[in-house]
């Protein structure tokens, strides 16, 4: 999806620039890992994809979120709604093979594109200052938990919709953030057990996921520290920019789709 994209860059750039784009693209995505959470894997893996094959990238990436999910940890287990997150959490991985499952029967794209409309729908109501608190309680969140497990087995893209969801608590930035870092570690944590349990992880791959990591986590220190000196106030709409720019790209499997997402951006927090 993203290799012929990809190829209108790349083609004809020197190795030392792709090195270069590389490099930058895995520090960009630390950054937003530190900041928001959320939200790396739709640089780094396309463009690792681009080097190695789409299963391995992927290895490669959640290699590489292994320091930075270590160092985000705290901050997690301290301003986290562990009961909130728990149960979520525990729907959601009981669910992922339901979905994967069902592969077979149902078309991928119709539910990224149906997930990725609700996504953006949600998107909007939440930035005009919408919050859907007094709704989500402890079945809400089961509830929030099996769907993303699903979304996340049939589609692979669970975790915008669960995040939306959580965004929508209307919870303080501190909150927020802790529920969806907790979140993100705990997916960290089941990827990397079933990656290992389907024979996709290799000595080879585990190097370059660490080869990696020192970009990653300074780039997450960064971002995580900007968090907490100056990016409170732009927590929530830099977020749910964000996720509009995912739901955008997933519906229309078009990576510079992201130029029109700054300008939704603007239209909504003007």
């Amino acid at each position: 999806m993203f290799h012929n994209i990809l190829d209108f860059f790349f083609v004809n750039l020197p190795a030392l620039d792709f090195i270069f784009i590389t490099i930058l693209v895995i520090f960009i995505g630390g950054l937003l890992r530190g900041f928001l959470g959320f939200g790396p894997a739709l640089l780094t893996i396309p463009v690792l994809a681009y080097i190695y094959s789409p299963t391995e990238a992927l290895v490669i990436h959640i290699i590489m979120e292994i320091p930075s999910t270590l160092f985000l940890l705290p901050t997690a287990l301290k301003y986290s709604q562990k009961k909130a997150t728990f149960p979520l959490f525990i729907s959601m991985i009981i669910f992922i093979p339901v979905g994967m499952y069902l592969v077979v029967t149902l078309d991928p794209q119709i539910i990224r594109r149906v997930i990725s409309v609700i996504v953006l729908f949600l998107v909007i109501l939440l930035s005009r200052g919408w919050n859907f608190k007094s709704f989500i309680g402890f079945k809400s969140m089961v509830f929030s938990g099996v769907l993303g497990g699903f979304i996340q087995g049939i589609a692979g893209i669970g975790g915008a919709p669960i995040v939306t969801i959580l965004m929508a608590r209307n919870d303080s930035e501190d909150v927020s953030r802790g529920n969806i870092l907790l979140l993100m570690a705990g997916i960290v944590v089941f990827s990397i057990t079933s990656q290992a349990f389907y024979g996709l992880i290799s000595l080879d791959l585990i190097t370059l996921g660490f080869m990696a990591s020192p970009i990653y986590i300074a780039a997450t220190y960064f971002g995580s520290r900007f968090y907490s000196y100056k990016g409170k106030n732009l927590f929530r709409k830099i977020a749910l920019f964000f996720l509009s720019i995912i739901a955008l790209t997933i519906f229309f499997k078009k990576f510079f789709l992201i130029f029109f997402s700054f300008n939704f951006f603007f239209l909504l927090f003007k």
